[in-house]
Parts: structure tokens; C-alpha cells; sequence
């Protein structure tokens, strides 16, 4: 699987507030439990929002090759290619 730097810091901060946690929890440090569990939430919330972003760039991608592959398309072709599309997602 490839990250992207965006990505991999968050997974590191996910990561590494989880092991803070455990090690607070191991050692009964309410403070490195509450500093663990911050850390991989806010690490989470990176990466999630990396993920959503590169998501996202990657839809607007395929679409804009979509709409220049049906622009090359008569208009009865591109009807029927739509007609096609929309039955096949019913």
C-alpha cells in the first residue's frame, strides 16, 4: 500500500499515541493514557482527512476523464453510453 507523507505522519502520530497509551497503561500514568489516546485520535483524524483529500482528487480525476472520453462521442452515442451507465447502476 502507498502513503503519501500527509498520510504517514498521521498513521506515525496514530501509532504512536497508541503505544503511549499502552505504556500508560502498563505503568498506571493517567497523564500518558490521556496523552496516548489524544495523540492516536488526533493522528486518526490526519489520516482520515488525507485519505478523504486523495480520495477525493482521484474521483475528480476519473471524472474529468469520463466527461472527455463522452465529449469525443456523436450525441446519440453519448446518450446511449449514459442510457447504459444508468441502467447498469440500478
Amino acid at each position: 500500500m502507498e502513503f503519501h507523507a500527509r498520510e504517514r505522519s498521521g498513521l506515525t502520530l496514530a501509532v504512536g499515541g497508541a503505544l503511549v497509551f499502552v505504556i500508560g497503561s502498563v505503568r498506571h500514568s493517567r497523564f500518558l493514557q490521556l496523552a496516548g489516546l489524544g495523540a492516536a485520535a488526533t493522528g486518526g483524524g490526519l489520516y482520515g482527512r488525507a485519505w478523504l483529500t486523495r480520495r477525493g482528487e482521484r474521483i475528480e480525476a476519473a471524472g474529468d476523464h469520463i466527461r472527455s472520453e463522452l465529449d469525443e462521442l456523436d450525441p446519440v452515442a453519448r446518450a446511449q453510453v449514459l442510457a447504459d451507465v444508468a441502467k447498469s447502476q440500478i
